[in-house]
């Protein structure tokens, strides 16, 4: 009979198999103590094992996980169901130092001498979440932990049926799991081995003389479809309930025979390459020499296996003279200076730069062998480019490539140190909106795009440039004297008002150009940028291509300091009044619902128009108090009405970008909604294309909640932002208002095709579609004819007071 292992080797093989691994392994019993702490766990987690084994593994987590795992291990015992065993998820680990970390973590279940542990398999996922490309390498590593092993592993009873048949195996043979369970082990044989198979088995029981079990040997399978294929099969036994288990690992040979014939020398050698099959795999002496490396390995560089061994690390790389060597030397140092050392090498490899993330170990010294390090490496070339990529876009603009405005700004406060005068310049394009309406949004971003290259080609050495707007552009270049910037602001304008020659259209462009000097004008860098768009908008109302900035424009935008401070104080005292208008059925006449509007009757200039106090509220940090103040008074005035008996339609309100943003917003609306004990269906919210093209991860929480909670959103002002129909299917809104500037060019055929898509579009991904600033007859028919059901303007129904619509005309329509 083979030798059994002893228990004292048994445990240390079992130690070494579990440390090798490059992934922490944690293993605890079904009351959450911690069993078994591996060296990467204590890596990872920071603790020692000591520290962690016979503590609970909520030690290792953060909240809410630490509170709710026991609840979890509870419902697993007593119903079965698994919500966290058998499946792999992100999550967040906790280090002895108090930080959270991202990390996957798969568990599985086994059963040790009638003990139920889980395993936890952990994988830092720190460095590899910023990009898909990034979720994809993950993912990919995540299957392979998932599975244990990409081999074929059936066990089987001492009567030789099937007991367990995993997902390799269902692959392999072509069978499910549901069609072979029950069935004799044969049914995966050709006949040849089938007829003799139960006789092994038999004999085996009644000697104990083992022919197969214990040692790996070359056969042949039969697929479902009864074709043959050579694979290697390893059989153990086990002991179950008194009864004898057999586990069979099935190895597909049809491609990798050639490397796994070295397998059978050594358990352990075998039983590494098993575990990282699709990592590439290799070990080094001491001379830092290849004394084994994989398939992968091999594929990767275009070398043959063999001509591999031998060959000096140094020679696999890219450049050989940024060799690792002494890196990797002193992990043979006595004692070890380290456990493990971490390289990204670039690889010569056959038709492309491959960057490879190595993980160096040392091996403990044998006979066979002598000293050597093993190697796992993972190829993250597009991994690294897409970081690279990621990088890259948060410090420029996705579709022209220059700077965005937080590094312009960034990088501008820099240039004093090297220039002591320089010129800030603000160029916005005039009437861009009409050529994406006309021509629609990708012609309307190619012409960006060239805009763009113009700014570049037109700004000398030194300067720097930035994309701030849809059409707004910054440019900052150093200068001895302002006709020097006179020369080149000309210069720009001459380039970009020339036309742009896009799929056959002629594209002309204008646009006017604000010019701030560094430091006449001012020497605080971080406001040359607003002082250089007052100088633009004083261009344009004096209807001129270059304006410098002067003491005026500083009034100017004293004048819009003095307005933000009078909005505080309003927004304090309750000054602002609510008004609401309402969205009607096209077809009936009957209000479905209101918008809220907010008015502000200044004690002393009169009445100030929204579109003077709104985008400063939004530019400044009062955009979000706004939003609120209206949220109170609407819901106040909602719960108000309903308390004498009314019937009120929901009445949607405007939430800013920032806000629609904030963290606490849905707390928030709750809370409001809570306390006026009004339903969720009582209001609804209306979002611009700007919060949904660029979608933040807050942003999708938020959708997500108020989805849940049943807050219809809208989608207001569309056709204004730079997008296009395709994102709408991605959108969780409920409904679309198309812009008013597309409702006016009703008339026109362009505009009636646009119009029809939109509805079109938004109605087969089953979003409702409102018309916004109806005014006239004809317009209220032909959106009907179009099959827009709903609509709003002034047509339908000016905006009035929100208690006229909400009790007075109610009184009279009672």
């Amino acid at each position: 009979m083979p030798r059994k292992l002893p228990t004292v080797e048994a445990e240390t093989l079992y130690d070494a198999l579990m440390n090798a691994a490059a992934d922490a392994i944690v293993v605890i019993d079904e009351t959450g103590i911690i069993r078994h702490f591996s060296d990467s766990a204590q890596e990872l987690f920071e603790y020692a094992a000591d520290e962690c084994i016979g503590q609970n593994i909520r030690k290792l987590m953060p909240e809410p996980y630490r509170s709710q795992h026991d609840k979890y291990l509870r419902n697993y015992r007593n119903s079965g169901q698994a919500q966290i065993i058998g499946i792999g998820r992100d999550v967040f680990g906790l280090k002895k130092s108090g930080r959270s970390f991202p990390m996957h973590l798969s568990v599985g279940e086994a059963w040790v001498q009638g003990q139920r542990l889980f395993v936890g398999i952990c994988h830092d996922l720190t460095t590899y979440r910023t990009t898909l490309a990034e979720r994809a390498s993950l993912e990919k590593l995540q299957h392979a932990l998932l599975d244990a092993a990409v081999d074929g592993i059936i066990t089987i009873n001492d009567r030789g049926l099937i007991t367990s048949f995993n997902a390799a195996a269902e692959q392999l043979f072509q069978y499910s799991r549901d069609e072979v369970l029950g069935e004799n082990v044969k049914i995966l044989m050709p006949e040849r081995y089938a007829q003799e198979h139960d006789d092994y088995i038999r004999n085996y029981l009644n000697t104990g003389q083992a022919g197969i079990i214990g040692i790996g040997r070359d056969v042949t399978g039969r697929r479902k479809d009864g074709s043959d294929f050579p694979m290697h099969l390893s059989v153990g036994e086990s002991e179950q309930d008194g009864r004898k288990l057999f586990v069979g690992i099935c190895h597909d040979l049809s491609e990798y025979k050639s490397v796994l014939v070295r397998l059978g020398r050594a358990e352990r050698r075998y039983k590494d390459i098993v575990q990282s099959q699709k990592q590439l795999i290799c070990r080094l002496d001491s001379q830092m020499r290849l004394t084994f490396a994989n398939a992968s390995f091999s594929d990767l560089l275009g070398i043959q296996q063999k001509e591999l061994i031998g060959m000096p690390l140094s020679a696999t790389l890219e450049d050989e003279q940024r060799s690792p060597r002494g890196t990797l030397e002193a992990l043979f140092a006595e004692p070890p200076e380290q456990d493990a050392v971490n390289l990204k090498l670039a690889m010569k490899t056959r038709d492309r730069e491959t960057l490879v993330d190595w993980s160096f170990r040392r091996l403990p010294d044998s006979e066979e062998y002598g000293r050597e390090l093993q190697g796992f490496g993972i190829d993250v070339s597009e991994m690294e480019a897409a970081l690279s990529q990621a990088r890259f876009l948060r410090s420029h603009d996705q579709l022209t490539g220059l700077l965005n405005k937080r590094a312009f700004l960034k990088a501008l406060r820099q240039l004093p140190e090297t220039h002591d005068q320089f010129a800030m310049l603000h160029f916005d394009c005039e009437r861009f909106a009409s050529i994406n309406q006309r021509y629609g949004y990708n012609v309307g971003d190619l012409v960006i795009i060239e805009m763009a290259q113009r700014i570049r080609n037109c700004l000398p050495n030194g300067g720097l440039s930035a994309r701030v707007g849809g059409d707004e552009f910054l440019m900052a270049l150093p200068v001895s004297a302002a006709k020097d910037v006179s020369s080149v602001a000309q210069q720009l304008l001459n380039s970009l008002q020339q036309p742009v020659q896009v799929q056959d259209h002629s594209i002309p462009l204008s646009g006017s150009i604000g010019v701030v000097l560094y430091p006449k004008d001012c020497d605080q860098s971080e406001e040359l940028s607003e002082l250089a768009e007052a100088a633009t908008r004083r261009a344009k109302a004096r209807n001129e291509l270059i304006a410098f900035y002067n003491p005026h424009d500083h009034a100017l935008m004293q004048q819009e300091l003095e307005l933000e401070q009078g909005l505080k104080s309003a927004l304090l005292n309750d000054e602002l009044d609510i008004y609401l208008q309402p969205k009607v059925r096209l077809d009936s006449g009957q209000v479905i619902s209101y918008e809220a509007l907010v008015r502000w009757p200044h004690p002393v200039n009169g009445f100030i128009a929204p579109a003077q106090f709104v985008p400063i509220a939004e530019r400044s940090t009062l955009g979000q108090r706004l939003d609120r103040y209206v949220i109170r008074q609407v819901a106040a005035l909602i719960a108000d009405a309903r308390g004498q008996g009314r019937e009120v339609p929901p009445i949607a309100i405007n939430i800013t970008a920032s806000h629609f943003a904030s963290l606490d917003l849905v707390d928030f609306l709750t809370h409001t909604l809570n306390t006026h004990q009004l339903p969720t269906t009582a209001i609804e919210l209306e979002i611009t294309e700007g919060v949904v093209i660029e979608m933040s991860r807050a942003v999708s929480a938020n959708l997500d909640r108020l989805l849940q909670l049943g807050i219809r959103i809208s989608l207001d002002d569309f056709g204004t932002g730079y997008s296009s129909l395709s994102y709408l299917k991605n959108l969780t809104v409920d409904e679309l208002k198309i812009d008013k500037s597309f409702i006016d060019e009703l008339q026109s055929s362009k505009g009636t095709v646009l119009v029809s898509s939109i509805i079109a579009i938004a109605t087969a991904f089953d979003i409702d579609v409102t018309a916004e600033g109806i005014e006239r007859q004809d317009q209220h028919e032909l959106l009907m004819q179009m099959g827009c059901n709903i609509g709003q303007g002034y047509f339908l129904g000016r905006p009035m007071p929100a208690r006229e619509y909400l009790f007075d005309q109610l009184v009279q329509n009672d």
